[in-house]
This record gives structure tokens, sequence and C-alpha cells, in this order.
């Protein structure tokens, strides 16, 4: 059962939320929840800024585990015509790919050349990935 309740200008003083990056994990996570799976990746990268390979709890909380399909097909096809191998290679990164993904799926990627995917180097399990435009 949730409750509302007024925070108070003394109970929120040391809070001091200057910038996103700045919410407890907790809120990033629950608010990460409703994106789909590739935006929630995409969501950690971009709150870690350019540290992509270094993996932390607000990170992990953030994406989760379960990244047998990443499927650029389930956001939107404005932003997936965006994503740049820089993009896709820090997403593999961040969910640990190598490890994880079976199925990687880069519909509507239309500005990726391939250096992005260095991160699947030595997969034992990438099963699938799939380039096509729609």
């Amino acid at each position: 059962n949730i409750k509302r309740r007024r925070i108070s200008a003394a109970e929120s003083a040391h809070l001091k939320v200057s910038c996103l990056s700045d919410l407890p994990s907790g809120i990033l996570a629950h608010a990460a929840s409703f994106l789909a799976a590739p935006s929630r990746a995409l969501f950690a990268v971009a709150l870690d800024g350019n540290s992509a390979v270094s993996t932390n709890e607000r990170s992990s909380a953030i994406v989760g585990n379960q990244w047998s399909i990443l499927d650029f097909g389930e956001i939107e096809k404005d932003l997936a015509a965006k994503l740049n191998d820089d993009d896709i290679e820090k997403v593999l990164l961040r969910i640990d790919a190598v490890n994880k993904v079976k199925r990687l799926k880069l519909a509507n990627c239309v500005n990726i050349t391939g250096a992005g995917l260095e991160p699947l180097r030595g997969s034992l399990i990438i099963e699938q990935i799939d380039l096509s435009l729609v």
C-alpha cells in the first residue's frame, strides 16, 4: 500500500538534486522500468556519461540482467536512426552483451557500420545479428 505524503522543506533540504543522475538509484530504476529494454540501456549509458565499461550498482539496477534478446526495433524509428556505432558499443558494454545477448536486432539503426559490435567479439552465446533496415 503506497501512501503519499508531503515532504517539508526541511526534509528535502538534504536531497540537493541538481540533475537527474543525482537521484537515488531506486527512483531511476523505477522510472527506467517503464522504458523498452534498449531505452533502459541507453538511459543507463547516458546517466554514466562516458564511463561505458565501469559497471556500478545504479546501472545494474537500471538495465537489469535479462538480455537474451536486444531488439532496437522496440524503440522509436527516429531514435534508432540517430544511433551510431559508439552508442551501440556503449550499450553492449553496459549490459555485458558478450555473455548475455543471444539475438541482437538492429532494425532501423541506419548509421551502424559494424565497428560498434566489437564488444560481441569472442561471444560463445550470440546466435543472430539482424541488420535489417525495417
